[in-house]
């Protein structure tokens, strides 16, 4: 029998979802002579400054802005893009990439050279860079370019060749702009910016949509079949929902409460071909006790409040309810069965130690000195693309929270918020869900727990001490046992809440859109605009 708050939980999100349906129109779709795409998003932080965004707000610039590799939109796999060849030496400190040079700029700036990567990377690594993966080319010691088709880069420590192709490809945060742009025009050349792809940027309307322009005779002999692009901004997934009913957008991406509707109303599903975005549940305030942020009053830095959190969460409701049951159990944060170190006896250490058991926690929170009401948490949820779950996470984990007696508010804010506070340090006060896409074990741990990062979600002097000694080893024996040493370290240390992992999933208007082959693993998720497929009656 499930307990009551279960019930009261599932009756929530049928509430929830009744609303948005009321607020839909029936289909009205009218799919002859479509020439511009419309793609609604949940929203993003938006920018046309590559360095001051995050991977996931990178689906603004995937239509236009180019990397050096690609990621194959089906198998995942890396290949060449804007880079031919690429190697590196023995030590796996320096990479060196070939580069096309048949490749021009829109709006005629020029061939693309090896000065514009070298510039592309000089824009990641600025003092205000919010750029996911900054902390990496901050490890780059020199860069150089020999020839206008050569560029070198020289890490301060050895870069795997899964760590390298995933940061250079399709997958990292380093989009190629034009040198030659900036030195005419400045910042203020990102108004309108110059890039190499299969759309080139016309312009946007800050809260409201960008726009972007089909490129006839694409370098890459592929040509988008819509001739113009619009992403469109709703937060509201009622909206979203409208929009793809009434003909107004033509794919979109709505909380997975909602996918079960939108079938019934006859939208195509589009899936991502892999399964690489996770989500957990993250908590403020996880520092290292000598960090002057540190504060050990924050109640969950008593490893029982953070099991009893763990323990008060009933995921398989949640799976089924939030995720239509769409997604498998995650252990652990990052590591899937592919990555570097994984350990298979994980999946038992988690089964053991994290059983949904409301009672049980309510024990942990009294052993650790907390009688009901004392602990007070705020839930930070807020959407970005292909993460339009949070607040339902969010709302969920409130409901758990208080089964077990933890005071828990609900709050939804900007992304940017969230970004800011966890990173300045300034997050005791909450938690929040995060939906993140996969990345190398090693960039994982650089990301987010090695003390060194920007983000600081769980930090120690222990995981300080096996990343330093992993980040500079070659050894591929020792390499896998520190990683599976702070896998374990993170699973018995309830360093995260871990939920699931899932597919990214879009939904279209079958009259205008037959399917989009898109890997999952691009920044932005939903990536290679230039593979979306029209149906027949589109045209």
């Amino acid at each position: 029998m499930k307990p009551k708050h279960s019930t009261l939980f599932a009756g929530l999100m049928a509430m929830v979802a009744a609303v948005v349906l009321s607020a839909v129109p029936e289909t009205g779709w009218a799919g002859s002579d479509v020439k511009r795409l419309v793609f609604v998003s949940a929203g993003f932080d938006e920018s046309n400054r590559i360095w001051d965004v995050s991977k996931p707000d990178h689906v603004q610039f995937d239509p236009y802005l180019e990397t050096l590799l690609e990621v194959d939109p089906v198998t995942g796999e890396y290949g060449p893009r804007l880079a031919t060849e690429w190697d590196h030496t023995p030590d796996f400190k320096t990479w060196t990439f070939s580069l096309r040079n048949d490749v021009q700029f829109h709006f005629g700036y020029g061939k693309f050279t090896a000065q514009d990567v070298e510039f592309s990377h000089s824009l990641m690594i600025r003092d205000d860079s919010l750029a996911t993966l900054a902390e990496l080319w901050r490890q780059v010691d020199k860069v150089e370019t020999p020839d206008e088709s050569t560029i070198i880069f020289h890490f301060n420590s050895p870069v795997t060749r899964t760590t390298a192709e995933y940061a250079f490809a399709r997958s990292g945060d380093l989009k190629i702009v034009s040198k030659a742009q900036w030195d005419k025009e400045g910042v203020d050349g990102f108004d309108r910016p110059a890039g190499t792809g299969s759309y080139e940027f016309v312009g946007r309307n800050m809260g409201l949509d960008i726009n972007y322009k089909r490129v006839d005779n694409h370098w890459s002999g592929l040509t988008p079949a819509f001739e113009e692009l619009q992403i469109r901004l709703a937060k509201e997934p009622a909206t979203r929902f409208a929009m793809l009913l009434a003909g107004e957008a033509h794919i979109g991406d709505l909380p997975r409460e909602l996918h079960a509707d939108a079938v019934k109303r006859d939208l195509k599903r589009l899936s991502s071909a892999m399964a690489v975005d996770w989500v957990s549940v993250y908590l403020g305030g996880m520092y290292l006790e000598s960090d002057e942020a540190f504060d050990p009053e924050v109640p969950w830095t008593n490893i029982k409040v953070r099991q009893a959190l763990n323990m008060a969460v009933n995921r398989e409701e949640l799976l089924d309810v939030v995720f239509a049951g769409r997604g498998e159990m995650a252990y652990i944060s990052n590591w899937t069965s592919a990555s570097e170190g994984w350990d298979p006896e994980w999946k038992e250490l988690y089964e053991e130690l994290y059983p949904y058991d409301p009672e049980r926690a309510k024990e942990l929170l009294k052993e650790a000195g907390y009688e009901p009401g004392d602990i007070k948490v705020g839930l930070w949820g807020y959407t970005s693309p292909g993460e339009s779950e949070h607040p339902a996470i969010a709302d969920a984990m409130g409901i758990y929270f208080r089964a077990i007696g933890v005071d828990a508010k609900v709050e939804l804010l900007d992304w940017s918020k969230v970004r800011a506070a966890y990173r300045g340090k300034k997050i005791h006060c909450c938690m929040w869900p995060n939906v993140i896409s996969w990345r190398p074990a090693i960039q994982g741990a650089r990301n987010w727990w090695w003390s060194g990062s920007a983000s600081n979600v769980f930090n120690s002097e222990f995981i300080d001490e096996v990343y330093e000694e992993w980040n500079n080893t070659l050894d591929t024996d020792r390499r896998t046992e520190l990683a599976r040493s702070m896998g374990r370290h993170l699973i018995e240390n309830f360093a995260e809440i871990p939920l699931f992992w899932f597919r990214n999933e879009l939904f279209a208007n079958a009259e205008v859109v037959d399917g989009w082959a898109y890997p999952g693993l691009g920044a932005g998720r939903s990536t290679h605009f230039d593979r979306i497929k029209p149906a027949s009656s589109a045209y």
